[in-house]
């Protein structure tokens, strides 16, 4: 986990997965495949491995190990909910963020689809847990519209043309929780 983020709506990082598959055309703008990909081949750095898909199940307690609270960016490096992410994995990682409720976790998608299928089939109990902010990443109207009705926040980055206008009134008591 990384104590700090240049992410302006978040103070932390976790990333209990690293790399990512391409899904849609936002995924050619990727700032995290362009930061690990830096450090490819780099001995002992933790994305010497660039951006390619794996989990790393060393980096799942971290947030019980910090006792202040924060707003954390649950896979700044990856998508939790890719096809790659064995579901008993994301249960962990749900597991975690149930326990370590102290801090706010916000986890964005472009996988909608799975995030609601594995949501919904889980006893989460997500509306108990106001901490876990779960949001789909909007980058056109194509690709953002069908996100939307798995919905929750709604990032529109990278925003590669204007959006038109979207149906929000679900969104509302998450919007005033990150604006």
């Amino acid at each position: 986990m990384s104590d700090g983020s240049s992410i302006e709506w978040t103070d932390a990082t976790w990333n209990p997965v690293r790399g990512c598959t391409k899904i849609s055309p936002g995924c050619k703008h990727c700032y995290a495949e362009t930061f690990a990909e830096r450090f490819r081949d780099v001995p002992g750095h933790a994305y010497e491995h660039g951006f390619d898909f794996r989990l790393v199940p060393h980096k799942l307690n971290e947030p019980l190990m910090w006792s202040r609270s924060r707003r954390i960016f649950v896979n700044s490096m990856s998508d939790l909910f890719q096809q790659s992410v064995p579901s008993t994995y994301i249960d962990s990682v749900f597991a975690v963020m149930s326990r370590a409720n102290w801090h706010s976790y916000q986890v964005l998608t472009k996988r909608s689809n799975r995030m609601q299928r594995l949501i919904s089939s889980r006893d989460f109990r997500l509306e108990e847990k106001e901490h876990i902010w779960l949001g789909v990443s909007v980058e056109d109207r194509k690709f953002g519209l069908p996100r939307i009705a798995a919905r929750v926040s709604l990032p529109f980055e990278p925003l590669l043309q204007p959006s038109g206008s979207y149906p929000l009134n679900h969104c509302s008591k998450t919007l005033d929780r990150w604006i």
